[in-house]
């Protein structure tokens, strides 16, 4: 059907070419030609609007407008593309209309759609600038969430280096007033731990290793020493120099590790409960003492170096 009013519609708009004597003068479309042809362009513009094709009707509505520029087809043209989906084409269409017939039939229709449009128009920017506002806070939110997480890893990252730090005896350092610069001061760790945990730590585990020592001494040593002099003292026991020398080393052996042992659980305490004064009245002085023992032939010893609280 289309096809067939297409062929129409050409069929009138386009003379059929005829055979003309030289110098013989050519007709021209009268106006009741190009009305007639302009009608039948809005029949066809109306038409294909009516069926949801809108850039056809456009053509022919534009087709029309060329032979007649009749204010009406500018509504008519206003009407297919706000019908299309363009409103800002449709505003233009609508006021050029008005401006062209304020007073027309259609004049207070196009106003009605040119004041619908704009609001339509201003809606949907509103809904774009709202819309980029929430995109906007959304990826706000997130980098805000995400600093945070950095920030709470962290956090737990330097009080687990605390704590280790202060289990293995390490004090917190921080700056003071003295004449010579920054001094070393025991503050509490990030962990929450106290100053002289590190010196208790070292007290124990000094006197652990002191029981060791001593346990070493008396029970290994101690009863090979013992177990050999009891097997020399046996009646018709053969004198056996080996024996003698074996179980004199034993003997030595067994009061050099007692009295080594006996002196780091000394030491161990000593620290131990240095590290507990400090920690009670927060003096870093405890925290520069160490006690070394000494071991040499004459003798066992024990050495305090550095000031008391």
């Amino acid at each position: 059907m289309r096809s067939t009013l297409l062929t129409t519609l050409l069929c009138v708009a386009i003379p059929t070419a005829t055979v003309v004597a030289p110098g013989a003068a050519i007709a021209q479309p009268t106006s009741a030609d190009k009305k007639k042809a302009a009608k039948e362009y809005v029949d066809a513009g109306l038409a294909a609007q009516n069926s949801g094709d809108y850039d056809t009707a456009l053509t022919f509505f534009g087709k029309a407008y060329e032979l007649v520029p009749h204010p009406v087809l500018l509504f008519n043209m206003a009407q297919a593309h706000r019908l299309g989906g363009r409103p800002p084409q449709a505003i233009d269409f609508y006021k050029k209309y008005i401006e062209a017939e304020p007073k027309g039939p259609q004049a207070k229709t196009a106003r009605e759609f040119v004041t619908a449009l704009e609001v339509q128009l201003a809606s949907a920017e509103a809904r774009k600038a709202d819309e980029a506002r929430k995109a906007d806070e959304a990826r706000t939110a997130e980098a805000a969430r995400e600093a945070e997480e950095a920030r709470v890893a962290e956090d737990a990252r330097q009080a687990e280096a605390a704590r280790v730090a202060d289990a293995a005896g390490v004090g917190a350092v921080g700056p003071t007033t003295g004449p010579d610069g920054p001094d070393p001061v025991d503050e509490p760790t990030a962990g929450g731990s106290k100053p002289g945990g590190g010196m208790r730590i070292a007290g124990l585990a000094t006197a652990g290793v002191g029981l060791g020592a001593v346990g070493l001494g008396l029970f290994v040593f101690g009863a090979k020493a013992s177990t050999l002099s009891d097997q020399l003292s046996e009646p018709g026991a053969v004198y056996d120099p080996q024996k003698i020398a074996d179980g004199e080393a034993a003997n030595r052996t067994m009061i050099i590790a007692t009295a080594v042992g006996g002196a780091l659980v000394v030491g161990g305490v000593v620290v131990y409960m240095l590290g507990r004064k400090k920690g009670a009245a927060g003096s870093s002085a405890a925290e520069r003492t160490s006690l070394v023992p000494v071991v040499s032939p004459g003798g066992v010893g024990l050495v305090l170096a550095g000031s008391l609280p």
